[in-house]
């Protein structure tokens, strides 16, 4: 497994989105546990969200987890459980499995850049990014949707290592989903979230 060795910093409008989160986001099953949990996501408070992903899935993180595996992974249990209704723990899991994943692929990317595996890295991490956009436009429960803004702001804060680098391009992914939601007050979450995202500066 790869330990990223390098971070970014955010500015202070992306912070403050998570701050209020950090504390309780990691022991809760039923949300994302990744927030506020350090530069890498094995890490502390996320090590407990790390081993309950990888025990349900398994054959997924064989792949995604090792440097050498090629192969693409089977993305469909992801996508099923993360779209299970009534919702339940298992879509939580798989949003936390997404992050898991998104996180180790984009560091691999970033690190890897103008090198010959960061596209097919960074292919697969925005692939991932799709699946639970997907997912906020077939489920409507307002937990699992705060749970998807939760870590589409974690993935561009620049506190997991490589992520600050690829901030900008979630802008434009966090903004369409305004349109797949009518609570004013999620909405303006996520007009706040796509702006701050797109005046993060990546980091070099």
């Amino acid at each position: 497994m790869l330990r990223p060795i390098a971070g970014g910093s955010m500015r202070s409008a992306l912070a403050s989105l998570l701050v209020l989160l950090a504390c309780a986001s990691a022991g809760d099953p039923l949300r994302y546990r990744l927030t506020g949990t350090g530069s890498h996501w094995s890490d502390g408070p996320g090590a407990a969200a790390v081993a309950d992903a990888r025990e349900r899935y398994s054959a997924f993180f064989e792949v995604i987890l090792d440097p050498a595996d090629t192969r693409e992974p089977d993305w469909r249990p992801l996508r099923r459980d993360l779209e299970w209704t009534p919702v339940d723990r298992r879509n939580f899991d798989a949003l936390n499995a997404v992050a898991i994943a998104y996180f180790e692929l984009n560091y691999r990317a970033e690190a890897d850049r103008g090198g010959s595996r960061y596209l097919g890295n960074s292919f697969r991490a925005t692939h991932l990014l799709a699946i639970p956009w997907r997912a906020y436009g077939e489920i409507r429960d307002p937990r699992l949707r705060d749970a998807i803004l939760d870590f589409y702001a974690d993935a561009g804060s620049g506190e997991k290592l490589g992520s600050a680098a690829t901030a900008p391009r979630l802008a434009g992914i966090v903004a369409s989903l305004e349109a797949k939601e009518r609570d004013p007050a999620r909405r303006d979450r996520i007009q706040q979230l796509a702006d701050a995202l797109g005046r993060a500066a990546p980091a070099r």
